[in-house]
């Protein structure tokens, strides 16, 4: 069964382009699985922090271009933290690729 059959939809995935779904926790997820995208209301505290300058020492290779935001579509901003790649949107909110979510919570308090 699809986990996200039946919910609503919001966007397009800024690595796959297919449709995002909403799991009803504040984030819509790829349905191919690429990643997660998080409203910036997620990070009531932590926002300053995710789209402060950080680290720019960029994890090497990066395959990728930075992503479009699923709300406007401009280019977001790539943002370094302890060598976390993410992409954000300051206007939005934060594209993190599959795999990503673990250590951004742990460097972002997510409340």
């Amino acid at each position: 069964m699809d986990p996200y059959r039946g919910m609503e939809t919001g966007g397009s995935c800024p690595r796959c382009g297919n449709e995002l779904a909403n799991d009803g926790e504040m984030r819509l997820a790829c349905v191919r699985g690429c990643g997660e995208w998080y409203q910036r209301e997620r990070f009531t505290r932590s926002w300053p922090l995710v789209t402060a300058v950080g680290s720019r020492a960029q994890p090497q290779p990066w395959p990728w271009t930075p992503a479009t935001c699923p709300q406007c579509r401009a280019d977001m901003s790539v943002g370094y933290r302890e060598e976390l790649r993410y992409d954000y949107c300051g206007l939005h909110g934060v594209w993190l690729d599959a795999g990503e979510i673990v250590r951004f919570a742990q460097l972002f308090d997510l409340s």
